[in-house]
């Protein structure tokens, strides 16, 4: 097809959402029943585009379109990112990182209040280090839910400090799925290219610190309500898992933020993770060599073959939505739904920000079950949005990536909240000490995520650090573009 003709629809291009509705409906409907999964967004997907074509005036031009986008740079880009980002993550899970936090914790004798700040601070420690929320919440509620309910953390307060701590990771770990999409997705309109991932974390940090403090303090202030019952028995529970060389696997970690922030060329950054972290693990005993790679009987496992796995359906669920969105812009539905927006609701930078910030909690909301789907979907009217206004690729990933991780970390509904309740449940038998949490009981005590959906919103208003793309794509701050003015 012809790259600058328009892709035609019957009735209007507003037919061009056909199949991006009918693949949000089902993985909405997937979301609220509690069984968002991703193979049956794949399909909801390709029933979507299939469905999709019979609108369509020209079949060859739509399937043209279709493939474009799947084979687009942008979606090419992030698959490749995740599939490195799933085997640096499985190498620092098998290095044992928790059991060298773990016994950070038990040198600097914490408990109650201070034990729920120190939960929280390590979640986020091993978020930012594996770049996976789910996996962070599914490791770390194992071993510090039960010992913190011995030591006298309150037991809402302190599920919420480890699901903030998966979402501080979610927010400005380099290597998290989230930073990964919502870079990726955000085009620079006066050059080619995507908003640069190192950059992006660089800009937004200040307002994850000013997020994390709070929720510091509030976890100081309302942690401890419990009453220790048993700390010698929460000692010898977390001396199960202490391992004082599982440190080490933080040099590899500091080492991947430190090269992407400077910016040098993300996937080197994360092969020199790799590299690292396998020498530093294989050197200091912390796995086996077949840790990273094993055939035994014809099966294979390790580190590199399950990360990749991991993060394969994710990968197509996201070039798949990718397709659907070029498929908005080359049929310039898109460019509609932009215009209708700036010229009724926008209208002004602030107020583009603003509806960046509605757009991901909509979406947060809708798709709390994974809100790295949540992120896929709503990208590209971020991406839209963004660049109708001017505003720079950085500022669009930044309240993007924030805004996404609220919500779905708190709601009763939401993936992560499903996810830890389920291993609470788990360890009932194991730990009959523990009290039962419901669903709710985390939607006030997941401070960060309403601390940072609070801060971003304030961003958006005042403007602070607001950014706007120069003639060659150069970060021009609000108030230099008002001094040339």
């Amino acid at each position: 097809m012809d790259e600058n003709k328009k892709l035609e629809f019957r009735g209007s291009s507003f037919m061009a959402l056909v199949p991006f509705a009918i693949f949000i409906v089902i993985t909405i409907a997937l979301s609220f029943f509690n069984a968002a999964d991703t193979n049956m967004m794949i399909g909801a997907g390709v029933i979507g585009l299939l469905v999709g074509m019979f609108f369509a005036k020209n079949l060859n031009d739509y399937w043209d379109v279709i493939l474009e986008g799947l084979g687009s740079k942008v979606a090419m880009t992030a698959v490749m990112l995740w599939l490195v980002v799933g085997i640096y993550g499985n190498i620092l899970n098998r290095g044992q990182i928790v059991e060298g936090l773990v016994w950070l914790s038990v040198k600097i004798h914490v408990s109650g209040a201070a034990f729920t700040v120190a939960a929280f601070i390590f979640a986020a420690v091993f978020a930012m280090a594996t770049g996976s929320g789910f996996g962070t919440i599914s490791t770390m509620s194992f071993i510090l839910y039960p010992a913190g309910i011995l030591l006298g953390s309150n037991p809402a307060v302190l599920a919420g400090a480890i699901l903030s701590g998966a979402a501080v990771g979610d927010n400005i770990a380099p290597v998290s799925d989230t930073a990964i999409i919502a870079s990726s997705s955000q085009e620079y309109q006066n050059r080619e290219g995507v908003a640069d991932i190192g950059s992006t974390v660089k800009t937004r940090a200040k307002f994850v610190v000013i997020a994390g403090v709070i929720s510091i303090i509030l976890f100081f202030i309302f942690g401890g309500a419990g009453e220790a019952t048993d700390a010698e028995q929460a000692e010898m529970l977390l001396a199960q898992y202490q391992n004082p060389k599982g440190l080490l696997l933080l040099i590899p970690t500091i080492l991947v933020i430190a090269l992407a922030i400077k910016g040098i060329n993300i996937f080197a950054a994360l092969g020199t993770g790799i590299i690292t972290a396998s020498v530093i693990g294989l050197a200091a005993g912390l796995f086996p060599a077949s840790a990273l790679f094993s055939m035994k009987d014809g099966v294979i496992s390790g580190a590199i073959p399950e990360g990749v796995a991991g993060m394969t359906t994710v990968s197509i669920v996201l070039i798949l939505v990718v397709a659907m969105g070029n498929m908005l812009v080359k049929s310039g539905c898109m460019e509609a739904i932009v215009d209708w927006m700036n010229n009724t609701i926008i209208k002004t930078p602030r107020g583009a920000e603003v509806a960046i910030w509605v757009l991901a909690t909509i979406f947060g909301i809708l798709i709390a079950a994974i809100n790295t789907i949540a992120n896929i979907c709503v990208a590209p009217f971020v991406n839209a949005v963004g660049k109708k206004n001017n505003l720079h690729p950085y500022r669009r990933t930044d309240i993007l990536a924030t805004t996404i991780c609220s919500f779905p970390f708190f709601l009763p509904f939401g993936g992560c909240v499903l996810l830890l309740l389920g291993g609470i449940s788990s360890m009932m038998d194991t730990y009959p000490f523990l009290p039962k949490l419901g669903g709710a009981d985390m939607m006030f005590t997941t401070f960060y995520s309403w601390a940072i959906w609070i801060v971003m919103l304030i961003v958006c208003l005042t403007g602070w650090g607001r950014a706007f793309e120069g003639e060659n794509g150069e970060y021009i701050p609000a108030k230099e573009m008002k001094k040339n003015k």
